[in-house]
């Protein structure tokens, strides 16, 4: 599900507006269009949630068809809004729609969307679910996460490199469920695979161009820390602090779903060498 904040951000990207005319245009309180951009982990409530996505919608133009992304939002809703049974059956119904999509086998962009969906449809049975064998799932959905992001990588488009970080993002997530927390930071094959995707290099990229992202930064922190590159660390940490002053503090918790820095177990590296020498 993308964040709310990060729905916001985008609209002011590809605007230019304030925040008193995000208020405006939406209908919503100043202040509470305020807390969005300031508080980290904001969620407001579905009214918010609705009117800032239709914003959205209207506003910020995405590289893939409009139906592809309409399809992306009515997962969304299956996923947040119907039981699991309910979610299941609109899943095994989405399946051949998609495999039999006319451009399934072609290398256009709206084939990245198409198994960029299908990736999530086998992450969800396999991590949301639990439908089935996890670690057969988990090896489906990186196949067909791999294909889209095989297929955004081949237009050499700079302007696909946030597109490009988000396919990673799931990627790593796969990997990520199919290890024990305690297990990752000594894993010499997630280390492995971080440094053959360029991950770090693509998380940069998307903080260079997107500095209020604060989630991609923590991505990228994590990652650097498992790489036990302390200088990147720092760069991502900054970008966070840059964001809310609140990080600094390692023990600061931004959101329900997010441990803070010092509980995160994928993060004991890093805090052990900060406390050190910070």
């Amino acid at each position: 599900m993308t964040p709310l904040f990060e729905r916001a951000y985008e609209i002011k990207k590809a605007t230019g507006w304030s925040q008193e005319r995000i208020s405006a245009e939406t209908g919503l309180a100043l202040s509470t269009i305020n807390r969005i951009f300031r508080v980290p982990g904001y969620t407001a409530n579905e009214t918010s949630n609705i009117l800032i996505k239709q914003l959205h919608g209207e506003l910020v133009k995405s590289p893939f068809p409009a139906y592809m992304e309409q399809l992306f939002n009515h997962y969304e809703h299956w996923k947040e809004q119907y039981t699991k049974r309910e979610f299941t059956d609109h899943l095994d119904i989405l399946e051949p729609l998609l495999k039999n999509h006319k451009s399934m086998d072609s290398y256009e962009l709206v084939a990245c969307r198409v198994c960029w969906l299908q990736g999530h449809i086998y992450y969800d049975r396999a991590f949301y679910l639990r439908r089935g064998n996890v670690l057969k799932l988990a090896e489906s959905a990186l196949t067909w996460y791999q294909k889209a992001l095989d297929i955004l990588v081949s237009h050499k488009d700079k302007r696909l490199t946030v597109q490009q970080y988000k396919i990673q993002q799931c990627i790593v997530s796969t990997k990520f469920n199919l290890c024990e927390p305690s297990n990752r930071v000594d894993n010499e094959e997630i280390r492995r695979w971080f440094l053959e995707m360029n991950y770090i290099q693509i998380v940069e990229a998307v903080i260079k161009e997107d500095d209020w992202n604060w989630i991609a930064a923590r991505n990228g922190l994590v990652a650097a820390s498992i790489l036990k590159d302390f200088g990147k660390c720092l760069f991502f940490w900054e970008a966070m602090k840059k964001v809310n002053k609140n990080f600094a503090d390692f023990d600061f918790k931004p959101a329900n779903e997010l441990p803070a820095i010092s509980q995160d177990s994928d993060l004991v590296w890093f805090v052990k060498q900060g406390r050190k020498s910070l």
